[in-house]
């Protein structure tokens, strides 16, 4: 399966630099350690996302789930057939985002 070509830039530099060493901090990130497959993540934004804005709202300003979620599949280095999967998922809205 051909991997998605990035423009060059380490996916590091992808998101906002305080926005990226929080989500690496956050201890939800560590815990999608555990998650190795494509579909376990789906599942995961599935099950646990609400909203698609990168912090999480009120008086806890960390990462938000859905941004943590994005990250992780920054670092699984997804296909193009993968990606066709979530733009076109029908389960979620949120996985589409």
């Amino acid at each position: 399966m051909a991997e998605i070509q990035s423009n060059g830039r380490a996916y590091e530099s992808l998101l906002e630099k305080v926005l990226s060493m929080n989500i690496l901090s956050s201890d939800y990130f560590k815990e999608l350690y555990g998650l190795k497959t494509y579909h376990e993540v789906i599942d995961e934004i599935y099950n646990q996302v609400n909203h698609v804005e990168p912090w999480m709202g009120g008086n806890c300003r960390g990462p938000s789930t859905a941004y943590c979620l994005l990250y992780k599949f920054f670092t699984m280095k997804l296909t193009v057939k993968q990606m066709h999967g979530l733009l076109k998922h029908t389960d979620s809205p949120y996985i589409r985002a």
